[in-house]
């Protein structure tokens, strides 16, 4: 059962206060819903050809992985594997905590974890079904979708400057702001934006169902991207 879903940037929160505020708010939220289990779906750890892919390691840095849970979505019968770091024995293994993931979990300090990864590669509705599985988990789930947005709103930045990065990001918060939580019209100018949130809120959107609210707590682009930090509600 889902019982706190959230979008939070994996930038850096620091170079606008806003955001830093709303992430710490996030934390108070995440720890009054008592989760069992944090579900961060992040673009930044494994990707695996035609496939998600799921932490299956004893550990993911500090953090110990739920197993039962990442066995469960490797049950699912969706195309997702299960990935492991460093020791043969993935009960005892430990994968490196990546940006995506620790940057979120800096604020949201979860008793265990599960960490999955999109693909982009796969269909757009494949992530609306996985969004589905995991909110079939048993017990107390919060679900982070760890998402940067468009990442080409500075010409000086890695991407240089493309205006799809600014209407990727108005149009993202439009849907925030609408009764109707579809993130599938933003496929339309992901590409040119080079965002990086899409698929993440893909996967929100089909564990909470298109009737789920959104509060943003906040938005800034200081930099070559955009970051919004919300919590979704079914």
């Amino acid at each position: 059962m889902i019982v706190f879903a959230a979008i939070a940037p994996h930038g850096d929160v620091g170079l606008d206060p806003r955001l830093r505020a709303a992430m710490e708010e996030l934390g108070r939220r995440f720890d009054a819903a008592a989760p069992d289990v944090a579900v961060v779906v992040t673009p930044h750890n494994v990707h695996v050809e035609g496939h998600f892919a799921v932490v299956t390691s004893g550990r993911v840095g500090e953090w110990e992985t739920d197993r039962e849970a990442a066995s469960a979505l490797l049950a699912s019968g969706l195309p997702i594997l299960g990935v492991s770091y460093g020791g043969n024995d993935p009960a005892g293994a430990e994968m490196p905590l990546d940006w995506g993931t620790e940057v979120p979990l800096g604020f949201m300090r979860a008793r265990k974890v599960v960490v999955v990864s999109p693909a982009r590669d796969l269909p757009l509705d494949a992530h609306l079904r996985l969004g589905e599985a995991i909110a079939a988990l048993e017990g107390r789930v919060a679900l982070v979708a760890s998402a940067d947005n468009g990442h080409a709103h500075d010409a000086g930045g890695p991407y240089g400057f493309d205006p799809a990065a600014a209407r990727y990001d108005e149009a993202l918060l439009e849907i925030l702001g609408s009764p109707r939580l579809d993130f599938r019209p933003l496929a339309l100018h992901a590409g040119p934006a080079k965002a990086d949130s899409l698929w993440q809120l893909l996967v929100l959107q089909g564990a909470l169902g298109e009737g789920a609210s959104a509060e943003l707590l906040a938005y800034a682009a200081p930099t070559y991207y955009g970051m919004a930090v919300a919590e979704v509600s079914a």
